[in-house]
């Protein structure tokens, strides 16, 4: 059976339109709406994989799908755009509670922040531990590079090249394979991988790709190295072909995409049409479904 993932985000911390921001983008998007209006990056993976879960939960799971058959979140970093821990008070008021806990996975840097917010009066009024007692979510820590079975997949944690709320925090992307053998990776917050991580994916020969664009058409400075551009994102996908990352039948999306850039989604979408024609690559919008499997393309 060929599991079904869908974007229920493809923007940055933002969104877009950014409420407060009056820029050329910000406005396209409010008068254009459609594939330019984007929620906060997450997406889920089958019935039971959530990737993220950031504040526009409630609209994502009104548009897109109830989440009351999930059972593992992959936190890729603490930020609140991809990790927004009021969620976990939603599961709480729910008046039919599941019998087994929701499992939220962190980096080990990004897992102290839920140590930190276990007695915070901050979280729910210090009554976060309680709820985690009770059987209402459970938190686990994931070493980089080491693999887990997580529901149907076996997953793997590389390191990425940005920051979260922890001072050492890097954020969490996530190499997934199915039982069929697809593989994908899920890569948000990415930045330029450093030279432990592109070692670690050399000839993983990935069936499908879903990366960050966060800057769109943006010229980014050298030192802005934490987040990728279409630039950068294509000098990424160059490496990746040479060390066979990837081949040209992997299908490749992007996602966590900003208002900070002068590329509506068409215009993005042509730009990577343009740049690498024998390549699959999909500018991402909130909504989209896609299979997961190498036999469907």
């Amino acid at each position: 059976m060929t599991d079904t993932g869908i974007f229920y985000g493809t923007g940055a911390s933002e969104g877009v339109p950014s409420p407060f921001c009056d820029c050329p983008m910000c406005n396209y998007a409010r008068e254009h709406g459609g594939k330019d209006v984007r929620k906060r990056s997450c997406f889920r993976l089958g019935r039971n994989i959530m990737i993220d879960m950031g504040p526009d939960i409630f609209t994502q799971a009104l548009q897109y799908g109830s989440m009351c058959d999930i059972e593992h979140v992959l936190i890729t970093h603490t930020h609140d755009d991809h990790f927004d821990f009021t969620a976990l008070g939603l599961m709480s008021m729910a008046t039919h509670l599941r019998t087994t806990p929701v499992h939220f996975y962190f980096s080990e840097e990004g897992y102290r922040f839920i140590e930190l917010l276990r007695d915070s009066e901050i979280a729910f009024g210090g009554s976060l531990r309680g709820m985690e007692e009770k059987g209402i979510y459970a938190f686990h820590k994931l070493k980089y590079f080491e693999t887990y079975s997580i529901g149907e997949y076996e997953v793997t944690p590389i390191r990425g090249n940005h920051g979260g709320n922890m001072a050492k925090e890097r954020s969490a992307n996530y190499v997934l394979k199915a039982k069929d053998g697809t593989k994908m990776l899920y890569g948000m917050d990415t930045g330029l991988y450093e030279e432990e991580t592109l070692d670690f994916m050399k000839n993983q020969n990935l069936d499908l790709w879903i990366s960050e664009c966060t800057f769109g058409n943006l010229k980014l400075q050298e030192e802005w190295n934490t987040h990728l551009c279409a630039d950068t994102f294509l000098e990424l996908l160059d490496t990746f072909e040479k060390n066979g990352t990837i081949r040209q039948d992997t299908k490749i999306y992007l996602s966590h995409i900003n208002q900070c850039h002068t590329a509506p989604h068409e215009k993005l979408q042509g730009i990577m049409t343009d740049a690498k024609p024998e390549y699959q690559i999909v500018v991402a919008y909130d909504g989209l479904e896609i299979p997961i499997s190498r036999d469907e393309k």
